[in-house]
């Protein structure tokens, strides 16, 4: 008997291809003989995975199939002789992507109606937050089997030391500094970042600086759009920095350098930056939407509506009322403890000992 996970993509430094290594490295040490499938493998990771190959899958293995796009292989899935899992990390609905990339828009519809073809052809569903469980259940999955499994978080991988060269720049930087991390996307809402910035700017802090950390590639209409939003509102770049694609180094940098996380997202399945934040004492202000709540928890600085003047006086308090940042970083640290320590990890290993034992009626 094999586990075998399923994705259409293992990248270096994606959120879902460290969890697919995580997962792999937990079910290995648990002595589970383990395999990684996926349409396309970064270089880097050739030795961790191979190309999906379906006649390699028997009966008796459990198959665990990552799900957070359309793909061309939801079908043969469903139709796979084996024990089956989905592991559902959320699918963007198509709409935000629709002005600036068609196609996106499009295989982003496709992959939500893939995970209702997926409903009463596989063993189990589970879901990265109860979020996505939710919507697994609205997609047609029997609610009893379904299971939140947390990302699994393996700090001793994952912590790097800062690199030198940027936290030497942040910590010349006049100023507070604000931060948010994400790819430059339309769902993330970095125009919504920046207005609170602006704000910032007028109400707190003249001399702040916004730092965007994350990759435009494919979404260069919508990065040309932000930065045109940025220049008429009279911002220049070293107010609002555009980062790109950074190391892991550098994301440390900028998470240890900043005074405050900035999240306007309006889809998260998870978040993954939120709990990197908070794992490195970093206070996190965030609207909330989707998943959000649930995995940043009530720190005290979650807001349900975009009041630019709200959320800019509290990242203000959070500057200048040490007990307030105090009892937001604690509250963040309390938060924390539900995804860090071993408790993640018993979870999968019971889920997939349920799944291996029970053939049970199809999710």
């Amino acid at each position: 008997m094999k586990i075998i996970q399923l994705a259409t993509n293992l990248n270096v430094g994606d959120a879902i291809g460290n969890e697919m290594l995580a997962i792999h490295r937990a079910l290995t040490g648990a002595g589970y003989d383990c395999r990684i499938m996926a349409l396309t493998i970064h270089p880097q990771l050739a030795r961790m995975a191979s190309a999906v190959d379906f006649s390699a899958i028997q009966p008796e293995d459990l198959v665990i199939f990552h799900k957070m796009n359309g793909d061309a292989f939801t079908e043969r899935v469903a139709a796979l002789d084996a024990k089956k899992v989905v592991l559902y990390h959320n699918i963007t609905p198509g709409k935000f992507f629709l002005a600036y990339d068609s196609v996106m828009a499009w295989n982003l519809w496709r992959g939500r109606r893939q995970l209702k073809r997926l409903a009463g052809h596989v063993d189990y569903g589970w879901g990265d937050s109860e979020y996505n469980c939710r919507e697994l259940a609205q997609a047609g999955f029997p609610r009893e089997r379904l299971s939140v499994l947390p990302i699994l978080f393996e700090p001793d991988r994952t912590t790097v030391p800062p690199d030198g060269a940027v936290a030497a720049r942040l910590a010349k930087a006049p100023g507070t500094k604000l931060l948010f991390i994400g790819r430059i996307a339309p769902n993330k809402r970095q125009e919504d970042v920046i207005k609170v910035y602006c704000r910032f700017l007028q109400t707190v802090d003249s001399r702040a600086t916004l730092y965007l950390v994350g990759s435009w590639t494919g979404f260069e209409k919508y990065y040309a759009k932000l930065k045109g939003f940025a220049a008429d509102l009279g911002l220049s770049d070293e107010q609002v920095v555009f980062t790109g694609l950074v190391s892991e180094a550098e994301k440390a940098a900028y998470l240890h350098g900043a005074d405050a996380f900035v999240c306007m997202s309006e889809h998260e399945g998870f978040g993954v930056p939120l709990v990197e934040a908070m794992r490195v004492g970093l206070p996190v202000a965030a609207y909330a939407s989707s998943a959000v709540p649930e995995t940043l928890g009530d720190n005290g600085l979650l807001f349900g509506e975009k009041r630019w003047d709200e959320i800019a006086g509290k990242l203000g308090q959070l500057c200048r009322d040490a007990g307030f940042r105090a009892g937001v970083l604690e509250r963040q640290r309390q938060q924390l403890a539900r995804f860090e320590g071993d408790g993640t990890r018993q979870r999968l290993l019971a889920l997939v000992e349920r799944a291996i034992a029970d053939g049970g009626t199809k999710a």
